[in-house]
């Protein structure tokens, strides 16, 4: 009988551990396919606008609002400050693309969601000898309808964003660019002047070099009239009044084109008479990343830079900041330029052969609604290429608002990087044009002298 009930125990002991075996078994199955699950739907985001501020906290919201909305899906928001190695903030520009050139090389994909502007996305493409590798690599939503109706009338095709993108439409249009001529009202007081914020002519500007070069006379406290910090500053200056002679929107004729240029170069010899382009302010030690970033706002009466610059002027110099009021670059008088200076793009692109590019595309999709365009609006003091839900009667509560109020009202959604050369005499020519302002604004040579180079040059 004993050995009886031993026998019956081991085998119920035996039965016991066979039964927990199996138990544990299908434990650690089901736990292996709740980890493959969470892989699957695990979603990476590379960040934009770390540092910036109101820019920053925009991404880490819709971020937290997403994975509320979206509890099926891991989520992390990863910033390429917190993943990239590199020396200096100056060199994350090349390794960021070096980085997304080579997931496209190995069209192997670590994040769902990447960012890559426009100047990224042309810097890769030169790289890797392809001007539409995110045609192959990137999620089109150009024939979206929700991604249609998300954007202003019109604005996709007038600018023709496709272009940029290698004839695709990546991601949402967020960010608009606009390239601000910003006067210093600690300057403008001491020189007893009062600068027109809006509808400036260049005569307006004119006058306003002749009272800094005939303060610079007598005193020793040198004022600079115009930045040179912002590399471009003379030629955005010169594109805009150039394109400021016509009424139309279209440029039709080569003849009209020609005596623009002429027209616009006079101008610029008339403004060198009062020594535009004299610097009193040392940033010849910095490279142009760090010397674009500082706000001299008690050194020159104008500073030329893009919208996304002011909000790290607020964070390095928010006394400074103050002092500064955002105009209209200046036109010929009575003109007005189908275009301002300016541009929108794409930030953020989802990658077609990511782990889980379905989730990168619902990402997009929550993005493209006016509430994240009004944050966008209110948090960077920059204009977007989205639906929003301001109207101009929520303007001019700031400087800011009330300016852009102005630019939306005469230019439409018209922001654009103009090429004279293209515009007025259709040249296809994808080289550079030195229009020699720099030599001209300073004194070296005359108008008619730069305008015959320029010619010149377009063949």
């Amino acid at each position: 009988m004993t050995n009886k009930f031993s026998i019956l125990l081991i085998v119920l002991v035996a039965l016991g551990c066979s039964k927990k075996n199996t138990l544990e078994e299908k434990s650690l199955q089901a736990n292996t396919n709740s980890i493959s699950n969470n892989l699957q739907k695990q979603v990476r985001i590379m960040g934009h606008w770390y540092g910036e501020g109101k820019k920053e906290l925009l991404v880490r919201e819709m971020v937290r609002e997403f994975s509320l909305l979206n509890q099926d899906l891991s989520i992390e928001l990863l910033f390429p400050q917190q993943f990239l190695k590199y020396k200096e903030e100056s060199e994350l520009y090349f390794v960021e693309c070096d980085t997304i050139e080579q997931m496209v090389r190995k069209n192997s994909w670590p994040f769902e969601v990447l960012f890559c502007d426009q100047e990224r996305y042309k810097k890769i493409g030169q790289q890797l000898n392809d001007p539409n590798w995110g045609e192959k690599y990137l999620v089109d939503f150009s024939n979206e309808p929700w991604f249609k109706h998300a954007h202003k009338d019109g604005l996709i095709e007038t600018m023709n964003l496709k272009a940029r993108y290698g004839n695709i439409m990546p991601g949402i249009v967020l960010e608009g660019i606009t390239n601000i001529l910003f006067v210093s009202e600690y300057v403008e007081n001491k020189l007893g002047i009062k600068v027109k914020d809006l509808d400036m002519t260049f005569d307006d500007f004119i006058a306003y070099a002749q009272a800094v070069d005939n303060y610079n006379k007598t005193h020793s406290d040198k004022i600079s009239f115009l930045s040179q910090q912002y590399k471009t500053v003379n030629d955005i200056l010169f594109t805009q009044l150039a394109t400021s002679i016509y009424e139309g929107d279209k440029y039709e004729s080569r003849e009209k084109g020609i005596a623009a240029l002429k027209k616009a170069y006079a101008e610029f010899e008339k403004l060198s008479k009062y020594n535009p382009t004299k610097q009193y302010m040392d940033y010849s030690g910095y490279t142009y990343d760090e010397a674009q970033r500082i706000l001299y706002d008690k050194q020159c009466l104008f500073t030329m830079n893009p919208t996304w610059m002011i909000l790290l002027w607020l964070k390095s110099n928010p006394e400074g900041t103050k002092q500064l009021r955002p105009c209209e670059i200046p036109s010929f008088a009575g003109k007005r330029s189908p275009f301002y200076s300016g541009f929108y793009q794409v930030i953020f692109v989802v990658a077609k052969n990511s782990k889980n590019p379905e989730a990168g595309k619902r990402f997009m999709k929550y993005m493209a609604s006016t509430e994240i365009a009004d944050k966008w609006v209110k948090y960077s003091s920059c204009p977007t290429g989205m639906r929003t839900s301001i109207s101009y009667t929520d303007f001019g509560q700031n400087k800011y608002e009330k300016f852009f109020q102005h630019i939306q009202k005469k230019y439409g959604n018209n922001q654009a990087e103009v090429s004279l050369p293209k515009l007025f005499l259709n040249n296809n020519t994808t080289a550079s044009i030195d229009y020699g302002l720099n030599e001209l604004l300073s004194g070296k040579i005359k108008a008619d002298e730069a305008y015959q180079r320029t010619m010149r040059q377009i063949k």
